[in-house]
């Protein structure tokens, strides 16, 4: 007998891939200062995480034999999203505790540094705010970065599950 599995088990399972693509992301995206041809690989995923998700989706409305309803596929979307954006973020966590623990100052004082040389930008808010986070020690913390991160993700993830849950469902 065939036993068919819950959108929210079939979530959780497609979210160790969707994890393993977004973490790659991130990863490249915290090193691509050091190797930058990791930036085109970072816009090439960006580029093709519509489609994976459309994709997922997709598959999962045709071993459904094409009964699910547009709600099932974007709860789908949205649990995939979810469950890969913590595995993301544990990875994430990591590596900018371990790996690269200076990375969020790094990249903070490179914006200053060059936003600075801007003369219209010389005293702008935005600059000395960040100016004054660096000298105070205010930056956020990896688990802090990682956890906006997350609430970040998870919500263009809904809205993008939305769309590509309409489009899966076409023939």
């Amino acid at each position: 007998m065939d036993e068919r599995k819950s959108v929210f088990q079939r979530g959780a399972e497609m979210g160790v891939p969707m994890g393993l693509f977004m973490t790659t992301i991130s990863v490249c995206s915290i090193f691509a200062d050091r190797i930058p041809a990791l930036s085109w690989v970072v816009i090439v995923l960006l580029i093709a995480g519509p489609w994976l998700v459309w994709r997922m989706q997709r598959r999962y409305y045709l071993e459904e034999g094409m009964t699910c309803e547009y709600a099932t596929l974007w709860m789908l979307g949205i649990l995939m999203i979810i469950y890969g954006a913590l595995i993301t973020g544990l990875i994430t966590w990591a590596v900018l505790q371990w790996v690269r623990p200076g990375y969020i100052y790094e990249v903070t004082q490179q914006f200053v540094d060059i936003y600075s040389t801007v003369p219209e930008l010389k005293g702008n808010e935005l600059l000395v705010g960040m100016q004054r986070a660096i000298d105070t020690g205010a930056l956020p913390s990896p688990i802090e970065t990682v956890t906006s991160t997350f609430w970040l993700v998870t919500f263009s993830g809904c809205i993008l599950s939305a769309i590509t849950a309409a489009f899966a469902k076409l023939q």
